[in-house]
């Protein structure tokens, strides 16, 4: 084995030299020390050479030297200055075939003038429900319990006792399920009756206080419910979820919305924001918006703003598959379409974050028609061949150019700016009119038929967060998690008010079926009305303007309690400024001989002082 034998070069035994004739060819195996050569020889099949290399220009490095090298230890194994390459003979069918790139070949689609697909997608007719239709009969909190049942009640008051006696180790502490109910129309109720702050629904003066609620609960229990509020174990919370402790509620919600299953023909995605200000990981900055900081979730919604199924947006996932995010939200709201109703019955809408050229093949491959506005990067080039844009804007608002390729069509429309729509199942016929305002008069354009299907069908999330927005509760919480339990309410209530408006003929405004929700939750199952503790008059009863205006300060009697002025027991009270004090000059009739008076005061003579511009005029004597 001479390492400068010429026909064995390195170069030589590297490479594979097959024998077409025979099918045989050689391969070289490279080691570094002799128990690997002498390994790999007993174990090939057909061992041919093993050929010491000497080692290559520049191994030895920059301590090259002329003193020897000897290892302490003889018997340990060392490397020798240059490789070992042990060769064999193999049959060529099992030496492994070159490997081809893992990129996937990018097939540029065949964009055409035409309006023709190659796969026309069929659609059905959604049934009539009867069980929308049982809906009718039902009061407006009866249809409210059925999107916030009682098994959601029951979980509040679980996880609420759980929290408030083993975490926070509160013993006595304890919610019932009407405690809750009460919690919850009070909370509702500060969306339409809003109050500077919560501890005012609870004032004494005619102006602040709220007798419907300060007749239900005291201020001081609400305050405690609204503390230890819970909606999931703290000790059993899913890793790896930023949200889970109220992700258990969403997930009831989410049932509870289809069981109805998707009864809209037309649904649109897009996502929805809940305002939060504090600080949390899966709290969003979307500039541009109405609400530009709080959760993000995406919402799949029927045209009238019926909501059918809520996702929480919680950042980047790291597990999550290659595909672009709008491809995988739109995919999983298919797939629940799916798996509630038939795919082919219903129209999908969704804006130009979510729509691309693969999405809409896809959806097409699962039958699901789907339109949507397009930016111009993301068609496969279908606007390479378009007209230009500046061209477009020279023809005039409704006019429009198009290209096909078969599978997805593709739109580009002039109104007054340009918009792209892209779908796989519409095209541009036939061509609608649409009043427009050019140059101080209406005239008329052209609209193709995919963008006033587009306008038709999209916008039920928005229109969702405009009603959710209209009563939105008013009571803030500091926990992160309050902003999204309130949407839950919201969510719960517009989707109620939705399904009573479809099954009732003369259904409520949305306004009244909130306040028959409230009133039921305050009011219902109360026995008697609760009796109030002992508050301090307030501030409004001590208004010079009110105590002087000599207007029906009428004297009577009550319970017994403090003069105002001199702080002694007394059970005579000023019947208009609702305050104790004793009759004037001691004439126990005093209030109800002078009430013709024109000018009384609300306190004691001998004890009031006042400057002499506020002076009362003298009380007539009596008899």
């Amino acid at each position: 084995m001479d390492p400068r034998t010429p026909s064995t070069s390195a170069a030589t035994l590297s490479s594979m030299s097959a024998n077409e004739d025979n099918l045989e060819g050689r391969r070289a195996i490279k080691l570094t020390t002799i128990e690997e050569a002498r390994d790999a020889v007993a174990s090939s099949r057909h061992p041919v050479n093993v050929i010491v290399l000497p080692p290559t220009a520049g191994d030895s490095g920059d301590d090259v030297s002329d003193t020897e090298y000897v290892p302490d230890d003889p018997e340990e194994e060392f490397e020798p200055a240059g490789e070992l390459e042990v060769e064999e003979e193999v049959d060529t069918e099992e030496v492994p075939r070159q490997r081809t790139s893992k990129k996937a070949r990018v097939v540029t689609p065949l964009w055409k003038k035409t309006d023709q697909f190659d796969r026309p997608l069929p659609s059905t007719q959604i049934p009539p429900s009867d069980e929308i239709q049982s809906v009718g009969e039902m009061s407006a909190f009866e249809v409210w319990k059925k999107f916030f049942s009682d098994a959601m009640v029951e979980h509040i008051v679980i996880h609420t006792n759980l929290y408030a006696r083993r975490d926070c180790n509160n013993k006595t502490f304890g919610a019932s399920k009407k405690d809750i109910e009460n919690f919850l129309g009070i909370v509702m109720l500060s969306g339409y009756h809003s109050l500077p702050h919560v501890q005012h629904y609870w004032s004494t003066q005619p102006d602040m206080g709220v007798p419907l609620v300060y007749n239900t609960m005291s201020r001081n229990r609400f305050i405690e419910l609204k503390k230890y509020i819970h909606f999931a174990d703290n000790q059993k919370l899913t890793k790896g979820d930023k949200l889970s402790k109220v992700t258990p509620l969403y997930d009831m919600l989410n049932k509870l919305l289809a069981q109805f299953g998707v009864f809209h023909s037309l649904l649109s995605v897009d996502e929805a924001m809940v305002p939060y200000f504090g600080r949390h990981s899966a709290k969003m900055f979307i500039r541009g918006k109405p609400i530009r900081f709080g959760y993000k979730i995406w919402m799949l919604c029927g045209n009238d703003g019926y909501p059918y199924h809520m996702s929480i947006y919680q950042g980047k996932d790291e597990q999550a598959s290659k595909e672009p995010l709008g491809t995988r939200v739109v995919m999983k709201m298919v797939d629940f379409i799916s798996a509630n109703s038939a795919a082919h019955a219903h129209e999908l809408y969704f804006d130009n974050f979510f729509t691309s050229y693969d999405l809409l093949v896809k959806l097409a491959d699962n039958g699901m028609r789907a339109t949507g506005t397009v930016r111009q990067n993301r068609v496969a080039g279908a606007t390479a061949s378009m007209l230009s844009d500046t061209a477009l804007i020279k023809k005039g608002r409704g006019s429009f150019d198009y290209r096909s390729d078969g599978k997805v069509y593709v739109a580009k429309w002039n109104d007054n700016s340009l918009v792209t729509v892209a779908s796989n199942w519409q095209t541009h016929n036939p061509v609608h009119k649409s009043k427009r305002r050019i140059e101080g008069q209406r005239r008329d354009i052209n609209q193709p038929d995919l963008i006033r299907s587009y306008n038709n069908g999209m916008g039920g999330v928005d229109l969702l967060d405009r009603l959710s927005s209209a009563y939105r509760p008013s009571i803030r919480g500091k926990k992160w998690y309050w902003p999204l339990f309130v949407n839950i309410l919201n969510v719960a209530t517009v989707a109620a008010w939705r399904i009573h408006c479809k099954a009732t003929r003369k259904s409520l405004t949305h306004l009244e079926f909130r306040r028959q929700v409230v009133l039921c939750l305050l009011q219902g199952d109360r026995q008697e009305e609760r009796t109030r503790a002992r508050l301090p008059a307030g501030e409004l009863s001590q208004l010079p303007d009110i105590r002087y205006d000599g207007i029906n300060h009428t004297l009577g009697t009550a319970t017994q309690g403090r003069c105002r002025v001199c702080q002694r027991n007394t059970k005579n009270i000023c019947q208009k400024c609702n305050v104790r004090l004793h009759a004037e000059r001691g004439k126990q009739n005093a209030y109800r001989v002078l009430k013709t008076i024109k000018y009384s005061v609300c306190c004691c003579a001998k004890s009031i002082s006042l400057p002499e511009r506020d002076q009362p005029p003298p009380f007539l004597d009596l008899p």
